[in-house]
C-alpha cells in the first residue's frame, strides 16, 4: 500500500548495511583497520544448539587471501565480517548497534548469565529486521563523531509571519568516542572510493564529494539497501516488495543496489 510507512514502520532485513556495527565494535575494542583476517568460507559449530553456520560471500566465491578489515568492509566480505563478529562475540555487535540507534527490541541481545554469552552470529550479516529510519539515525551517529540524536520529523513550527512558535531541542548523547567514529567513517570511504558503492561517483557527478557509505542486499535479493554519508547529510534508501515472498529476478540489483544507489545519490546531488 502507498499509505504504508516504509521508513518509520516497516522492518526489513538490512543485509550488509548492518556490517558497520561489527567494525565499529572492533575498532572500539582495540582492532585496527589494517588488521587482517582470512577471506575464506568456514564452518562455525554451536555445540549447545547442535547447529552449524557457514557464511559465504555474496558472490559465493572467496579469494583465500588475508584481507585488511578496511578491505573486508569496502568489498562487503561476509567471511571477514563473520570471523570478526565471532572474535568479538556477536552479543557485543548487537550491543553496539543498540548504542548507536537500533532499538534493543530489533536486535537479539541475550541476557547476561554466568556462562559466556555467544549471541547470534548471523546478526553481523544483517539477518534481523530493522527500520530504515533507525538505520539512518545509527549512521548519523558515525557521521556526527559518535553522538546519537533521536530522529525527529518536525524541528520547528512558525506562524505565517515567520515567528517561531515551537522549536525542538536536541539532546545528543555520546554513543562512541570521536576517534572510533572517525576511524569507521574513514573505512567506509573505501566503499565509495573502490568498493561496492563506487559507481555512485560517476552516476551522479559526485567525484569531489567527501562520501562514505554501505551497500546491502539480503538473500535472494529480496531487499536492497544503500546508506550514504556526507559531513552534513546522511541518506538511506531501501528497495523491495511489500510481499516478502517476491524477489528481484537477478542479482543485477545486488551488491551495489543500483536502484537504492540512485535514491541516495539523487538526494545528495540535490
Amino acid at each position: 500500500s502507498r499509505k504504508y510507512d516504509k521508513v518509520g514502520i516497516a522492518r526489513r532485513q538490512p543485509g550488509s548495511v548492518f556490517k558497520p556495527f561489527t567494525y565499529t565494535a572492533a575498532i572500539d575494542n582495540g582492532y585496527s583497520p589494517y588488521d587482517t583476517l582470512l577471506d575464506s568460507t568456514f564452518t562455525w559449530e554451536d555445540e549447545k544448539a547442535n547447529a552449524t553456520w557457514s557464511p559465504e560471500n555474496y558472490s559465493r566465491e572467496s579469494s583465500g587471501e588475508m584481507l585488511t578489515l578496511s578491505q573486508g568492509l569496502a568489498n562487503s566480505k561476509n567471511t571477514i565480517t563473520a570471523r570478526l563478529a565471532l572474535d568479538l562475540n556477536p552479543n557485543t555487535v548487537a550491543t553496539y548497534a543498540n548504542r548507536m540507534g537500533i532499538p534493543r527490541t530489533h536486535v537479539d541481545i541475550k541476557p547476561s548469565t554466568e556462562e559466556k554469552v555467544e549471541g547470534v552470529p548471523s546478526i553481523a550479516l544483517g539477518t534481523n529486521n530493522v527500520r530504515l529510519l533507525d538505520m539512518a539515525a545509527a549512521y548519523s551517529t558515525l557521521a556526527s563523531g559518535g553522538l546519537y540524536s533521536e530522529p525527529m520529523a518536525i524541528t520547528r513550527v512558525e506562524d505565517k509571519f515567520g515567528n517561531v512558535i515551537w522549536e525542538a531541542s536536541q539532546n545528543p548523547s555520546e554513543a562512541l568516542s570521536e576517534r572510533t567514529a572517525y576511524t569507521v567513517v574513514d573505512m567506509m570511504r573505501g566503499v565509495i572510493d573502490y568498493g561496492t558503492g563506487a559507481r555512485i561517483r560517476t552516476q551522479f557527478g559526485l567525484g569531489e564529494y567527501d562520501l562514505a557509505g554501505k551497500t546491502g542486499t539480503t538473500d535472494r535479493s529480496a531487499d536492497t539497501w544503500f546508506m550514504l554519508m556526507h559531513p552534513d547529510l546522511v541518506s538511506g534508501a531501501w528497495i523491495g516488495f511489500n510481499d516478502q515472498r517476491l524477489t528481484f529476478r537477478t542479482n543485477f540489483w545486488g551488491q551495489g543496489a543500483h536502484t537504492a544507489l540512485w535514491g541516495a545519490g539523487r538526494h545528495h546531488r540535490g
